[in-house]
This record gives C-alpha cells, structure tokens and sequence, in this order.
C-alpha cells in the first residue's frame, strides 16, 4: 500500500484543490456566495449594522474594498482555512509525529463540517473562527508574544463571541508579568466590536443578540446538541466525537473544559438547533482543540504500528466519504 505513503505537501495540495473546486462549484450552482446569516455579517461592509459580529466584515474589507465582488471575499475563507489547517498541523507536530499530526488534519479537513464551512459556505463567521482559534492557539503553546495571544483571543471573540471563552486557557498562564500585555492585546482587538456595540444598543457592554434571544441555563439541550437527527454534532460528524472522546483519555482538560463550555452555551441558548445548520456549526471554532482530542486517539493507534494507509482505509476515508455524501444529502434535500 505504499501509494498510500502520501507526503505532505501533496495532502495539502488536495486538500487546497478540493475546497477550492468545493467553492467554485458551490458558488456556481446557487449564482451567490452570500446568502442566510452570511448576508447579515456582509452587511457591515456596505456599513449596514446587524446584531451579528463585526469581525468577519473587517478581515473582509481590504478584498471588498479592492474588488467588490462577494466570490473573492467569499474566497478568502477558503484561503484562511487552507492556512489554518497547515497551521494546525505544524502545531500538532508539537506533540505528536508526523503520520498522527498529518492524518488528524486531513480527518479535520475531510471528516468534520469544516469541509462544509471552510468550503463551500464561507461568508458566514465559522471558517474564520476556525482561523483565529488555530493561530490563537499557535500563540499560546509557542508563548512568543503574550500581547499577540491576548490580540488573537480579541480576533476570536471579534468572530463569534460566544469564542471568548476561549480566554480560560490563559488561565495557567496568567502572571503579573504578562496580564497587562495580554490585557491590553485583547482590547486592541476587540475595541471595533465594543464601537459596534454602542452604536446598536447603545451600550458597550450588550450585544444586540441578547436583546432578542437569550439563554436558559437551567435546562440545556445537550444531548439535542450533540444527537439531533436535523444536525447533532456526534451524530452527523462522528470524528467530533473521536476528538472529544481523546481529549477525556489524554487529560485535555483545559481544552475540554472550552468545549465542554462552548456545549453548555449553544445548549442553553434560545435557538440551540443552530438554524439551517450541517452539523453543530456553532463548534466549527472548536475543532482545532478537538483535533489534539483526536491525534491522541491516533497516537495510541500507532502503538499497534498503525501506518498512513491503515488511518486513511479505516478511519479518516470511509468518515470522510460519509461526511462529503451527509453534505450532498444536506445540499439536496434539507438545505
């Protein structure tokens, strides 16, 4: 099976040419690329406010303003989402060898509804989330620059804002040494959400979203979340699941305790269903912690001189053709 040894660079050309063709395609057959939530986010461009967050527009806007074509921003999603993902890898690479970081990646990347996201529905805030959080953790392992790691924790909440708690991973490291830097990093960042905030309720301190929705604490839908037939993240990604299950076995516990977080969020929220949502999309920002979860699972696999070929024939191939045939389904049928 030695046509099964692929190297690196070949992985993430195919991986490049089949979001890129993914986007092409998806782009063509609907005549658009902005469209749902995505209209609301694009919205800010034209400076037309919305109770949605104000960073996908910004890191938009140098393309818009150059182009004014929705295709081209909508492209540089996909193109934030190829570098993540080769970001994540050399970040795996940290903790884990080659064969295990370059097959978590490609699960990532074929398996979970990060194809969806960071593919073919890009103007939407989920790809970019996917983005902050995977520099956002590059930052804190490597720890170069404690004003950068609190920069990016203010890019992902600018993102979703529901990713702020991201920020409880600063936590081992807070030191009176670097919380002002970290401090004033996150505001640097995050300051344009609080204008926007004021500007549409008035206050700095209240996103407009809560003014309409809101969240019930005492009786969340977790297992709605996580099974629904409509779109459960474990049901109808299973290698989420294979994530969670290996950050529990590898003592993650800090990056299970975000997911675990992020969970009880989207669960008590008023709209837990995520809308017209493949998969849980509210955890696309999640599934680099939720890669470590699954490069662990790989790891122990290798044990049992697991190689490239056994991962892609048996795991990371089959969840990946199921997860492109649920997207067909999803595009067809249910969207």
């Amino acid at each position: 099976m030695k046509f099964l040894n692929l190297k690196p660079r070949g992985i993430f050309l195919t991986i490049s040419v089949l979001y890129i063709l993914g986007y092409v395609a998806h782009a063509l057959y609907l005549q658009k690329t902005v469209y749902g939530d995505g209209v609301y986010y694009y919205a800010w461009l034209m400076l037309h406010p919305s109770k949605y967050a104000i960073g996908p527009a910004l890191f938009w806007a140098p393309t818009y303003l150059l182009t004014h074509n929705q295709f081209a921003v909508g492209f540089t999603g996909v193109l934030a989402t190829i570098f993540s993902l080769i970001l994540l890898w050399e970040l795996l690479l940290t903790k884990f060898n080659k064969t295990v970081s370059l097959m978590s990646v490609v699960a990532v990347a074929g398996a979970s509804n990060l194809l969806f996201y960071g593919s073919l529905d890009t103007v939407n805030s989920h790809a970019l989330g996917f983005f902050a959080a995977t520099v956002f953790l590059t930052l804190l392992i490597k720890r170069r620059s404690w004003f950068a790691v609190g920069f990016f924790l203010g890019v992902l909440g600018l993102m979703r804002t529901q990713d702020l708690v991201y920020g409880i991973l600063l936590i081992p490291h807070l030191r009176k040494h670097n919380v002002l830097y970290m401090a004033s990093g996150f505001f640097t960042a995050f300051f344009p959400q609080l204008i926007a905030w004021h500007y549409t309720t008035g206050t700095f301190w209240k996103s407009p979203y809560l003014l309409r929705e809101g969240f019930n604490v005492f009786q969340p839908h977790i297992v709605g979340v996580l099974f629904h037939p409509q779109n459960g993240l474990f049901l109808w990604t299973p290698i989420t699941l294979i994530g969670a299950v290996g950050l529990l076995v590898k003592k993650y516990y800090w990056f299970l305790a975000v997911f675990l977080l992020e969970l009880f969020l989207v669960a008590s929220w008023s709209t837990w269903w995520q809308g017209a949502s493949y998969s849980g999309r509210m955890f696309v920002s999640s599934l680099p912690l939720l890669t470590f979860g699954t490069a662990s699972v790989f790891s122990r696999l290798t044990r049992f001189r697991w190689t490239q070929a056994y991962f892609l024939l048996t795991i990371v191939g089959p969840l990946s053709i199921l997860n492109g045939l649920s997207i067909i389904y999803f595009l067809l049928l249910l969207h």
